[in-house]
């Protein structure tokens, strides 16, 4: 199966919501998330990135349009596996069919998770939360321990992560800098291209210390 693993670089949409497919991939290398519109954006639903994940399943389980759009995060190796491969790989593996109904399962909790989410916050928290999010994952850590972010990257990632208009964005970022819950970076005094996330906010608003259930 190595022999058939094909490289994708970085931004390469390997399918898009809303498309018929034909086939699913399996993770070899490297990293692709799966992203749904929302009204204004797009949220991430989840992050492939461990090898032997699958993802696309559904659409050789049901023949139903994609429900998420599939892009690659950084270059990455996948296997791609088409109808008669898979049910030969259910049939032919109790192993596999097995892995296959836990993943579906723990999917379908994910979702319900992240849709209560969306409906049930509102953009004020989830600005916050994606932007605290980011900063961990692409910001310039500075001295006092915050976090130096682009606002146009910032921005853009909020709006293509967690689904937040980019109207709402500007308001809330505008919020936080009123009321100094953030600043502009002192290299952007004049030009305003960089903020400054205090550590404060982003241990506040990082999501990935809340409990799960």
């Amino acid at each position: 199966m190595e022999s058939s693993t094909q490289f994708f670089d970085a931004g390469t949409v390997l399918f898009r919501e809303g498309e018929k497919g034909a086939l699913m991939y399996i993770l070899v290398k490297g990293c692709v998330e799966l992203r749904k519109k929302v009204e204004g954006g797009e949220t991430v639903l989840k992050i492939v990135k461990t090898p032997n994940e699958f993802f696309g399943e559904m659409a050789l389980i049901d023949g139903r349009p994609r429900s998420a759009t599939a892009v690659c995060a950084e270059k990455t190796g996948l296997i791609a596996v088409d109808d008669a491969i898979f049910d030969s790989m259910v049939l032919s593996n109790p192993k596999f069919a097995l892995t296959i109904i836990k993943t579906l399962a723990a999917r379908i909790r994910s979702s319900n998770v992240q849709i209560s989410e969306l409906t049930e916050t509102i953009p004020r928290e989830r600005t916050a939360r994606a932007m605290a999010d980011y900063a961990m994952r692409h910001g310039e850590k500075i001295f006092d321990g915050a976090y130096k972010v682009r606002i146009e990257d910032v921005r853009a990632w909020v709006n293509s992560h967690a689904g937040v208009a980019l109207d709402d964005f500007d308001s809330c970022l505008a919020r936080f800098l009123k009321n100094e819950t953030l600043r502009y970076a002192a290299t952007s005094a004049k030009t305003k291209e960089h903020i400054v996330l205090p550590e404060t906010f982003v241990r506040e608003n990082n999501r990935r210390n809340e409990p799960r259930n």
